[in-house]
């Protein structure tokens, strides 16, 4: 079997064309995908847009080049996530319209990105679709799949590359696998309906002496947790386990009474088989992936925060294999030189070929890749190649249509801003200018 190709562009940009933006769109050209699609067809654009104060999402104007080209194609695109359990207290992407206030305030609207935004899976996160696996999951049977993204006839997956505290890593994988799940499909891969739960040690909690007992009680939309004077009581037939008391506990409180079980072995292959589902909603070669391994920290962007990054931004690849794809964004990173002051400095990966996530995180962080290899979803042999830069003037009439100066000639013929002005009288001229000309409008 060959390797799986790789299209990618380097992060580098120094005039212009060379736009991180641009280069998605010049690999999406390049890649041939778009003459595998028909005019009229519905395009579900699916990307992450930030938790609310994050602040290392893809920018609004990436996506927006993406659209552009596809409207221009004649094709139908909208841009799309997927409501959220709620992972941590304040999380404010539960409902849709939380959701979509959230995408507002970052930047996302019809009017930045040039088309719909759409919340896949409805108001509550139940409008899916049932999809059986057919035995080929590492861990799951069915899954949940948003409808919007399920009925879509295509499917672009523009991710940001980083690391992930649950799955290792975010990637095209969990782009699709995690972001194209429904409420209740997030719940089915984290575990939850296989019988998953958070490890609870009641002891450790002080009960109401902790200041954030009663935040805790409000955090589980369950109603599964009761905090008292003499403690902590859990209901664990009704705990779906979504994550929000286990980082309130850790991260806010301090106690460790209640945290996640973060077996990443598993998670990686139900995020891999929840992908799978996803893919198979499509026509063969109607998927194709994007990973901009940018801006890259050791985090997700559904925290409230964003930390530095712990290599510099890699560039842009791009694959119809979603599983390569994201290998090959590892090992680039993995090759890469660390960042000072940065997690990669803190847990000693700055070594360029230092497995930088691996050594953050404590365990091996690629459960997906070998998820998505189990199950057929894709391939961890890659080759690599490199997509030259479009400098032609067609490129450039693309993206910037106009030369603005032409504008302003008949403007300035008719009130220059000098006009009537004595220039000589502003100022003296640079040091080694012996023959200053005074412009004289």
């Amino acid at each position: 079997m060959s390797p799986s190709k790789v299209w990618y562009m380097n992060a580098r940009a120094r005039r212009f064309l060379e736009s991180t933006a641009i280069k998605g769109r010049q690999i999406l050209e390049r890649s041939g995908w778009l003459d595998r699609l028909q005019p009229g067809d519905i395009v579900a654009v699916k990307t992450h847009m930030g938790e609310a104060y994050n602040v290392g999402y893809l920018r609004p104007v990436i996506i927006r080049t993406l659209v552009d080209l596809l409207t221009e194609r004649g094709l139908r695109p909208f841009v799309t996530d997927t409501t959220t359990m709620p992972y941590h207290p304040w999380i404010s992407r539960t409902l849709a319209m939380d959701h979509l206030d959230t995408a507002n305030k970052n930047g996302f609207n019809q009017g930045t990105v040039g088309c719909p935004i759409v919340m896949a899976d409805g108001w509550l996160g139940t409008d899916d679709v049932v999809v059986d696996l057919q035995g080929k999951g590492n861990y799951l049977n069915k899954q949940f799949v948003a409808r919007a993204i399920a009925d879509a006839d295509a499917l672009l997956s523009v991710a940001h590359f980083k690391g992930h505290p649950a799955g290792g890593y975010g990637g095209s994988l969990k782009n699709i696998g995690v972001g194209g799940a429904s409420k209740r499909g997030k719940m089915n891969l984290h575990g939850a309906l296989a019988g998953d739960k958070p490890v609870i040690d009641v002891k450790l909690c002080p009960g109401r002496r902790c200041e954030w007992w009663q935040v805790c009680e409000d955090c589980c939309p369950e109603g599964s947790i009761r905090v008292t004077d003499q403690g902590l009581e859990v209901d664990l037939e009704s705990c779906v386990y979504c994550f929000a008391c286990a980082n309130l506990c850790v991260n806010m409180a301090g106690f460790n009474a209640i945290q996640r079980f973060d077996h990443l072995p598993t998670l990686g292959r139900r995020i891999a088989d929840s992908a799978l589902a996803a893919m198979m909603t499509k026509e063969e070669g109607k998927a194709f992936f994007l990973n901009f391994a940018m801006d890259i920290s050791p985090s997700c962007d559904c925290y409230g925060w964003t930390d530095t990054p712990i290599v510099n931004g890699l560039g842009v690849l791009a694959s119809y294999d979603p599983v390569a794809v994201d290998k090959a964004c590892i090992d680039m990173m993995n090759a890469a030189p660390g960042l000072l002051n940065s997690e990669a400095e803190e847990f000693g990966a700055l070594a360029a070929g230092a497995k930088k996530l691996n050594l953050i995180k404590g365990k091996d962080i690629e459960a997906q890749i070998y998820g998505g290899v189990a199950n057929g979803l894709g391939s961890a042999d890659y080759a690599i190649e490199e997509v030259p830069l479009d400098r032609s003037q067609a490129a450039i009439n693309t993206f910037y249509p106009e030369v603005r100066a032409r504008k302003l000639k008949g403007m300035y013929a008719k009130n220059h801003p000098l006009k009537g002005l004595d220039t000589a009288s502003f100022g003296r001229a640079t040091e080694g200018v012996t023959d200053p000309h005074h412009p004289k409008k």
